[in-house]
């Protein structure tokens, strides 16, 4: 969490949001499980699909931690954490770093973030080889990058066939410096690597940190959503908090189109605006499921812990149907108001996985939580 995050949130109140009467409901579970993460926050997460694994980057000032879950869907035995020793020098920050996983080469990335509670941004790409702990001893290379460029609570997205991330947006630490560009990392997971940061035809989303971004890598476009601006601080704080959606076509800067935002209209009443919110994407159904995050009120001067579920149909863009966005009801042991946690999509079985960050009262949390999505 980051400077002005930290400052603001010390004096706010947080509220549970339940909503009743809706027309679909999904079942969470608390997952049980052998072993627990610290409690320290989670700063980013990674699925292996074909071994069942969640990755989750836990973020440390002496260093970061990075632990497994196995049979992390809840399906097909003993759900265990298992914390890896990797070798190497592990990424040192206090957290609003992006994390992407590579499955076909078992690494997970680590870009930017803050140190010192978010007195100043970093520039750092750390890759993790061996990220899920079954294919030889885990370890930890840094990327040299050219040229440096820091950031914090940026998006990132990941295409696995040219090894290429697409970052989107975030922060330089403090009010007033968020950002709008987008930059592409190539190869991201190389010793050595280089940011382009393109110039996307069409309006650009407005400045923002604290959004999702979610990839449709057979159509490279990335979808966003949310976020907000720290416009001024105290006193008032001025904040605008966002809820639209953003598409940005040939978004990894590869093919012989440009790179073009788009945004898109939804039908359907929109999801509260929001930053921090955890989005996962279902590629098969092209749907974005978007879950809790943090809303505030300039006029109030609070901040507001949100623990809704939603749903938007053609997430992508593509094609004559339109948008939709649906409210999901939410049965069984709901993780309950959450900003700042970790999510991932098992497709197969269709299941969310949640794990971890702030509850309603700010406080860090290290549970797990799994939708199921099946019914729907």
């Amino acid at each position: 969490m980051n400077n002005r995050k930290m400052e603001l949130l010390s004096g706010s109140l947080a509220c549970l949001l339940f909503f009743v009467g809706l027309s679909t409901a999904q079942t969470w579970s608390q997952l049980p499980t052998v072993g627990s993460p610290p409690v320290t926050g989670v700063g980013g997460v990674g699925y292996d699909g074909a071994n069942n694994r969640l990755i989750a980057f836990f973020p440390g000032t002496g260093g970061a931690q990075v632990w497994v879950l196995t049979n992390a869907n809840g399906l097909g035995g003993t759900s265990n954490w298992i914390q890896l020793t990797p070798n190497g020098t592990a990424p040192t920050n206090s957290g609003e770093a992006s994390v992407v996983y590579d499955s076909r080469a078992n690494q997970l990335i680590v870009y930017g973030g803050c140190v010192s509670n978010c007195g100043s941004p970093l520039s750092d790409v750390f890759v993790l080889h061996n990220a899920n702990g079954l294919a030889g001893t885990p370890a930890w290379s840094q990327t040299t990058t050219s040229p440096p460029e820091a950031r914090e609570n940026q998006s990132a997205v990941y295409n696995s066939s040219n090894r290429r991330m697409i970052a989107f947006g975030g922060g330089l630490a403090f009010f007033g410096t968020d950002q709008n560009d987008t930059r592409v990392l190539v190869p991201f997971n190389a010793s050595s690597s280089n940011w382009s940061t393109f110039g996307a035809a069409g309006d650009l989303p407005e400045i923002r940190e604290g959004n999702t971004a979610i990839y449709d890598q057979a159509h490279n476009l990335m979808t966003i959503f949310g976020g907000d601006a720290a416009v001024s601080t105290c006193c008032p704080y001025d904040i605008v908090d966002y809820n639209d959606v953003w598409v940005l076509s040939d978004a990894d800067g590869s093919g012989t189109g440009t790179p073009t935002w788009r945004q898109l209209t939804p039908t359907g009443a929109a999801p509260p605006a929001r930053s921090n919110q955890s989005a996962v994407y279902d590629s098969a159904r092209n749907i974005m499921y978007v879950f809790g995050g943090l809303q505030f009120s300039n006029a109030t001067q609070t901040q507001q812990v949100l623990g809704d579920l939603w749903k938007l149909t053609n997430a992508n863009g593509r094609g004559a149907s339109t948008p939709k966005w649906t409210q999901i009801g939410q049965l069984g042991t709901p993780p309950g108001a959450l900003f700042s946690h970790g999510a991932v999509f098992d497709r197969v079985n269709q299941r969310m996985i949640v794990i971890g960050g702030g509850d309603r009262n700010f406080q860090n949390i290290n549970l797990t939580f799994v939708l199921n999505l099946l019914q729907h």
